[in-house]
């Protein structure tokens, strides 16, 4: 792909990017708003609700004094005279009948038998009838759970009230008391469909009342929803939706309604047609994203026209630096001097820097095959068939920092059945230090097949590896001698990170030093031993310093805590040991890059018994 597309490429990514964010921001703030407008919009729907129901029901509710103030009407209500109860309330009767809400009044007695009803007995028949296909002889508005509540309050209650013929109303319970107490319950009732058009008046929308189910209540107007989809559901009791049906665009915004015993029992719709506003929205809106798109294409194809203009001297150095790579000798004519101080000219210098660069290529190429020659050859010094016998398992694993690293690790039979293990961690890096780990390997391995002791088998090998040293350098040794037989461990530290001595019951303790000095720095001078007793079950385990100076994104070291804290809980063979080890070391770095070899050697002492058996 040409250098000029993949700009245009690049830029026009940029511009997807800023565009999508652009885009997404604002379809957040959109869905924030949209959250913002429904949680007002049916706060303010419910306040209008509660505000036009609570005035009726005040009105119904100061009617009650009336009736239970009337000497006339509680003589009568003893006597147990409905004709004589509706002659002392005719006035107030009239007033219900009359007012702008009809309403209906309804008297039972506390085992819920009906007294006086403005159907049977009131003075016009033209109150609200409730129940119209059932025995007006019978309650139609106090059931006995109302008659109930009401006696428990022991106070009025007033709010929605379904009917068992599926409409609702507003109703005001209260019980009818004497000198004894409670004698009777009443209750004034009127259609809660007559406050539909005084709340959307107020909403400025229809308004229709549905069952909780979603299906119009009996006696309503069926009004807009019915031929919506008939998949269309109410899924919650509250909500706001805006939905679309072939060419009309309508907003339902519904909320669910408590009856006076707090049960939901019934759904405020209000249903408005926005078809209009809608459809003028939804054309600003394509042509403002058209509009977008159009300057975008604009921009972008005078881009790519420009740079392709721009990029037109250049395809003469292109086509130089294309025979270069193929090795070609006879090169295309530049049409421009070497001296030209601009880009062209700078282009044409830099065909003559990368002829040379191809030499410095393949220089390079010969380094990288004799360091992956040099690695090959240092992973073969190393031993690699971990003895896993009854008394003893060793196991070890060498992480180079590159190709080639100064860190080693051995393990050896002694001629008198003993066992030797060495770690030992160069002071440099690199090719040199590689050369170096091989000769300090070679020189105490021969020496210890040669000497026993532990501590004369250094001090051999420091006189050696110190004499002539003309590269200054040294390397720190851990060496230490097992014997199988009773687990006794004779060791020598010339400058090492001590080893660490875990028990089969899981304690940690670092071995004690013995005060030697790294090799090949003087020559004569003395190592001297200690001696550690090993049990069965218990372990040992040999690392460099890149374990506990391994340092994570933060410039934390590992430290020798939390290796402590690793190897307290890590499993009990050798193997599995160094890989908790390592794991908690890696997970510990995280991205950031090591700093130095990640050498490990671990013994687990089973016990000579072991053998036997």
């Amino acid at each position: 792909m040409k250098l000029r597309t993949r700009i245009t490429l690049s830029v026009s990514l940029c511009f997807g990017v800023i565009v999508g964010g652009l885009a997404l921001e604002g379809q957040l703030q959109e869905w924030s708003a949209e959250h913002r407008y429904r949680e007002t919009l049916l706060t303010g729907y419910r306040n209008t609700w509660n505000g036009v129901t609570g005035s009726e029901l005040q009105r119904l509710a100061a009617a009650i004094p009336l009736l239970t103030r009337n000497d006339d009407a509680v003589r009568a209500l003893a006597h147990r005279d409905p004709d004589g109860y509706a002659n002392s309330l005719k006035d107030l009767l009239l007033v219900l009948r009359d007012g702008p809400i009809p309403a209906a009044f309804e008297v039972t007695t506390l085992d819920g038998r009906l007294f006086f009803s403005t159907v049977l007995h009131g003075p016009a028949a033209d109150y609200p009838t409730l129940h119209p296909d059932r025995d007006p002889a019978t309650p139609q508005i106090l059931s006995i759970d109302l008659i109930d509540a009401v006696l428990r309050a022991g106070q009025p209650l007033t709010g929605l009230l379904m009917q068992t013929n599926g409409r609702y109303g507003l109703t005001v319970a209260f019980p009818l008391l004497d000198r004894s107490g409670p004698v009777a319950v009443g209750a004034l009732y009127f259609n809660a469909n007559q406050l539909l058009p005084a709340f959307a008046a107020s909403v400025g929308a229809p308004a229709f009342l549905l069952h909780i189910n979603g299906s119009p209540v009996a006696g309503a107007d069926p009004g807009p929803w019915q031929p919506l989809d008939p998949a269309y559901k109410l899924v919650d009791h509250t909500g706001l939706r805006t939905d679309v049906q072939g060419k009309q665009v309508l907003t339902l915004a519904w909320l669910a309604l408590p009856d006076l015993f707090n049960r939901e029992v019934a759904i405020l719709l209000t249903v408005e047609d926005i078809t209009t506003q809608y459809w003028r929205e939804a054309v600003i809106r394509f042509l403002y994203q058209g509009g977008v798109l159009v300057a975008l294409a604009l921009f972008l194809g005078g881009l790519y026209w420009y740079l392709r203009r721009a990029f037109r001297p250049l395809n003469q150095v292109v086509d130089v630096l294309n025979a270069l790579t193929r090795g070609e000798t006879r090169l295309p004519t530049i049409v421009i001097g070497p001296t030209r101080d601009d880009e062209i000219g700078r282009l044409a210098n830099t065909a003559d820097q990368f002829r040379q660069a191809q030499v410095a290529r393949t220089q390079l190429l010969v380094i990288r095959k004799e360091l992956n020659i040099a690695t090959r050859i240092q992973r073969s010094l190393q031993p690699i068939n971990f003895p896993d016998r009854p008394e003893l398992a060793v196991c070890a694993e060498l992480h180079p920092f590159s190709e080639v690293g100064g860190d080693f690790y051995d393990f050896f039979d002694l001629p008198d059945g003993q066992l030797g293990l060495v770690i030992a961690d160069v002071s440099d890096k690199g090719i040199a230090a590689a050369l170096f780990m091989a000769f300090a390997r070679t020189v105490i391995h021969t020496i210890a097949q040669l000497i026993p002791e532990p501590g004369d088998c250094l001090e051999r090998a420091n006189h050696l590896l110190s004499h002539d040293n003309a590269a200054s350098m040294f390397v720190t040794v851990f060496y230490g001698v097992l014997n199988p037989a009773n687990g006794e461990f004779r060791y020598v530290n010339a400058g090492h990170n001590p080893p660490y001595h875990i028990t089969a019951a899981g304690q940690v303790t670092a071995l004690a030093r013995t005060g030697g000095m790294a090799l090949g720095v003087i020559e004569d001078i003395v190592f001297p031993e200690r001696k550690l007793v090993l049990a069965p079950g218990e372990r040992l385990l040999f690392y460099t310093d890149g374990v506990t100076e391994a340092i994570n994104e933060a410039s934390e070291e590992f430290t020798t805590h939390r290796l402590e804290k690793t190897l307290a809980v890590a499993p009990t063979g050798p193997c599995e040991l160094i890989a908790a080890v390592v794991t908690a070391v890696q997970r510990f770095a995280g991205a950031a890059p090591p700093a130095d070899d990640l050498t490990l050697l671990a013994l687990l002492y089973r016990g000579a018994g072991e053998a036997e058996h």
